[in-house]
């Protein structure tokens, strides 16, 4: 017999949560562009940086609402999927830094952090979706 399937409230496909974090992403874009235009340690820099860590603690809040939401399975397998997602982002950036001290050249982890996050926890997901059908 197969079992009822849960009700998921909040999901990443959300067109509100996908509205917020385009808009979050243009402002992030936009302020890193246009701050090169100012000294570093400049006034107008630093708050556009702020402005950059501001949208970013947004999309983590709404995540975060979100996921509380979410029946005891759901939230498990999210769980499951950033502790995944958090094991790996480390496991890749300590093993690039050693390679890096091998010779390798170095890479702006800044710009590729939140990337490798988001494509770990979205195969974190699958692999939980899967050990839970």
């Amino acid at each position: 017999m197969e079992r009822p399937r849960t009700q998921n409230t909040w999901s990443c496909t959300d067109p509100r949560f996908i509205l917020l974090t385009l808009i979050a992403a243009a402002v992030m874009i936009v302020a890193a562009r246009v701050s090169r235009g100012f000294p570093l340690g400049s006034a107008v820099r630093i708050g556009l940086a702020l402005l950059q860590g501001a949208a970013s603690a947004l999309v983590i809040i709404t995540i975060v609402r979100g996921i509380r939401r979410l029946d005891e399975l759901q939230q498990k397998i999210q769980l499951e999927a950033l502790a995944f997602s958090f094991a790996g982002t480390g496991l890749l950036a300590s093993s690039y830094g050693f390679l890096v001290n091998a010779g390798l050249p170095d890479i702006d982890w800044g710009t590729l952090v939140w990337p490798a996050m988001t494509a770990l926890w979205a195969f974190g997901v699958m692999l939980a979706n899967r050990r839970y059908r």
